[in-house]
């Protein structure tokens, strides 16, 4: 425990927070993150997911003391595939996609995890509507599958990026039957960075 109660403190020095601060930022009384930060107890697990929102904390490293904190600097590396998603009708995903990666600042991907998010360029304009342009980078996060919104979605070989609506009054194309074993939401776009 000794472990985690040294991270505990380590993240709100490296934040610069008072210690009412960074109780207040996770919730906590100042009584329970005084408890906490001197190894009377752990860190309740239910708040370890809001550490990892609020601050940005790699939360492997912060239950085991390996990998990155997350806390290095102020930006982070989202990986970018090498695979357009198309915003018409559709790209065919390559056999090698090769890892790239982007450093983007972590107060513009906040509230998000940057562990759960990816990038795709994206090729297309039938999304302009929804100010996704040709060329833009697409931020997506993969733990995010439910719900309307903007989505990543693979179509057999392909890879897209549309609005996708679950209700079954919409009018817009809809798939039915095999082709929906085909179809999978691969993350919810979050954020997009257009090229100049």
């Amino acid at each position: 425990m000794a472990g985690e109660t040294e991270r505990y403190n380590q993240i709100r020095e490296k934040k610069g927070l008072s210690k009412k601060d960074f109780a207040e930022s996770l919730g906590l009384s100042f009584s329970m993150n005084y408890q906490i930060s001197s190894g009377r107890i752990k860190l309740p697990r239910e708040l370890l997911e809001k550490l990892s929102q609020v601050h940005n904390v790699n939360l492997h490293w912060f239950l085991t003391g390996q990998g990155q904190s997350g806390l290095e600097s102020d930006t982070t590396e989202i990986e970018l595939l090498d695979q357009e998603a198309a915003a018409g009708q559709g790209r065919e995903i390559g056999g090698y996609i090769e890892k790239q990666y982007i450093p983007i600042l972590y107060d513009f991907l906040r509230p998000h995890n940057p562990q759960n998010l990816k990038a795709v360029l994206v090729s297309g304009d039938s999304m302009i509507d929804e100010r996704i342009n040709n060329g833009d980078i697409a931020i997506f996060n993969i733990k995010q599958t439910e719900g309307n919104g903007i989505y990543i979605v693979s179509v057999g070989n392909t890879l897209l990026v549309k609005r996708v609506n679950f209700d079954p009054a919409n009018k817009t194309r809809r798939y039915t039957g095999l082709e929906l074993e085909e179809i999978k939401i691969v993350g919810r776009v979050v954020a997009c960075f257009h090229r100049l």
